[in-house]
């Protein structure tokens, strides 16, 4: 999973399918590379993404809430149109930060 940092942003490039046998793997790592390296702001890239199971679904809420337990944020960036429609199936959709451009993602983690 690539890495990138901007400033006190962190982006991660999530892989082609987040799912039981690699989810608490990227969760992981999100979570070493960083909260627990302070960032509070977090970009998830998903353009590279097709397929999310149900324990792939749980991680996205677990770093959402870790994000916002350390007065942060997370925005996923980039979700295929597949992944849009489980998030709204499962009104995922209205408490997590989805954008489809960086730009606008990164200027709502610097509010």
């Amino acid at each position: 999973m690539q890495k990138s940092v901007m400033g006190d942003v962190v982006k991660f490039v999530i892989p082609e399918e987040l799912e039981l046998t690699n989810a608490q793997q990227i969760k992981k790592m999100i979570y070493e590379d960083a909260f627990e390296k302070g960032f509070k702001k977090v970009i998830l890239d998903f353009s590279k993404t097709k397929y999310i199971d149900s324990t792939g679904l749980g991680v996205m809420v677990a770093i959402h809430k870790q994000a916002l337990m350390n007065a942060g944020a997370v925005v996923f960036l980039h979700l295929d149109s597949n992944i849009k429609n489980l998030l709204k199936m499962t009104a995922l959709d209205r408490i997590l930060n989805i954008y489809d451009n960086e730009e606008e993602a990164v200027e709502f983690l610097n509010k």
